[in-house]
């Protein structure tokens, strides 16, 4: 059973440099977010430029149906007396007064046509034909207002037409004769005429949109290229700060243990030197012999826990060729713990230094825990170097733990170096079940 601890797979981050930077994911978000908003208000004015447009052609609908027809239709126009039409032709203006407006329709309430001009020029035509209305026609008559539909080319109105319907939009207005009886007004207007005025209303809109959005995202970016610079300033002193008290603290750990080392270890091993000297010597009473003999056991007993302790507080000489000797003082407590333990350190001589110093930080980590927890009669640390890496794996037959239920101790110190081993480009690997012991698995690749 195993499982690999996160954050130690030893893949290189994926993404671009483009990716990883705050101002270029912040400019294709904005420029996403532009773009939509741009679209989306676009639509907007777009109906809203059609609204104008078509407002704006019903106002001068209604005026041309106030000033150049209403105040000229009466009763007979509407009855189709022949003196009624000659009056309306010889006082009402031209009705295609509007430049867009196609032709122009007079309708009674029934639908007939009393009044039709189509061409400045020609002589309007007296019809009295008889017509459908549409539903909202009929409801401008009964109601007043103005409406407005698309024209449609199909319909019997159309086909009797000297033109064509197919582009036309019909804006009808009411209007009444002297005596109050009503009359459809009916303008047929260019749909290109629309659209142009709709596109000149819309196209003052078009930019007022898209030129703020651009330059809030723009003063965005730089605002917040200035915040990444002052933050990655801020991560650089930060860790500088962080790596010259590292460096401090090695050197008061280098320091400390040259101290003890060249002093009371050297001290220690002289002692224990002359007490072993004086247990051999005869003169000396028996069990004074004996005495002494206990002492120097005792003595280098202390001294190879002292060398440990000195180890885990600056191993020496931590480099390829220095690590069997730094795992053999690591290990060198370890009988005291009734525990059998072994070392073969191979092919590491010409490892890198991270690499050396990963391997013994993980091979420190996982010996202490099976000293502390492992209850194990056997520890086994092999190293060995290859030519992509190095290999590492710390073996006992201690009591184990199970990985399903619970993270036992033995994992907790390891899980706490997944960001070294991720560093390093390493992957680590613990495999444990109760009852079977222990296996830390180092693998790191260069």
């Amino acid at each position: 059973m195993s499982v690999h601890l996160p954050g130690e797979t030893g893949e290189p981050p994926r993404g671009g440099p483009w990716f990883r930077s705050p101002v270029a994911l912040f400019l294709a978000v904005s420029a996403v977010l532009v773009v939509a908003i741009f679209v989306a208000t676009n639509v907007i004015a777009d109906d809203a430029a059609s609204d104008a447009a078509r407002a704006q052609a019903e106002s001068v609908s209604e005026l041309l149906a106030q000033t150049t027809a209403a105040p000229y239709v009466g009763g007979g126009l509407l009855s189709g007396k022949p003196g009624a039409y000659d009056k309306f032709f010889r006082k009402a203006p031209n009705l295609l007064q509007a430049d867009d407006v196609d032709s122009v329709d007079l309708f009674a309430p029934d639908g007939t046509l009393i009044y039709s001009q189509d061409d400045p020029d020609a002589v309007p035509i007296m019809s009295r034909e008889r017509y459908e209305l549409s539903s909202a026609q009929q409801r401008v008559l009964r109601e007043g207002g103005t409406g407005s539909e698309l024209a449609d080319p199909t319909s019997q109105r159309s086909l009797d037409r000297a033109g064509e319907e197919r582009g036309l939009v019909k804006i009808y207005t009411r209007i009444e004769t002297e005596t109050g009886e009503p009359v459809l007004f009916v303008a047929y207007w260019a749909l290109d005429g629309l659209e142009e005025r709709r596109a000149e209303i819309f196209g003052a809109f078009r930019w007022i949109t898209l030129g703020p959005l651009v330059l809030l995202s723009l003063v965005s970016a730089v605002m917040l290229g200035l915040l990444t610079t002052q933050v990655r300033r801020a991560g650089r002193e930060r860790e500088r700060l962080l790596e010259a008290a590292m460096t401090a603290s090695d050197a008061e750990r280098r320091r400390i243990a040259r101290d003890l080392h060249d002093g009371v270890v050297q001290d220690l091993a002289g002692t224990a030197f002359s007490l072993s000297a004086v247990a051999r010597d005869l003169e000396v009473p028996e069990h004074v012999r004996g005495r002494l003999a206990g002492a120097g056991d005792s003595l280098r007993d202390g001294l190879r826990s002292l060398r440990s302790l000195l180890a885990e507080i600056h191993p020496p000489d931590l480099h390829g060729k220095g690590l069997a000797s730094a795992v053999a003082d690591l290990l060198a407590p370890v009988s005291a713990a009734g525990i059998t333990a072994s070392a073969s350190v191979e092919d590491v001589e010409d490892a890198p230094a991270a690499e050396v110093a990963v391997l013994w930080r993980v091979t420190q980590e996982a010996v202490r825990n099976t000293v502390r927890h492992a209850e194990a009669s056997t520890l086994a640390v092999t190293v060995r170097g290859t030519a992509s890496g190095s290999l590492l794996e710390v073996v006992d037959d201690g009591i184990g733990f199970d990985q399903d239920c619970h993270r036992g101790p033995e994992h907790f110190g390891l899980t706490g170096l997944r960001s070294l081993v991720a560093d390093a480009g390493g992957r680590l690997e613990v495999r444990s079940a109760p009852g079977e012991g222990t296996i830390v698995r180092l693998e790191v690749r260069r």
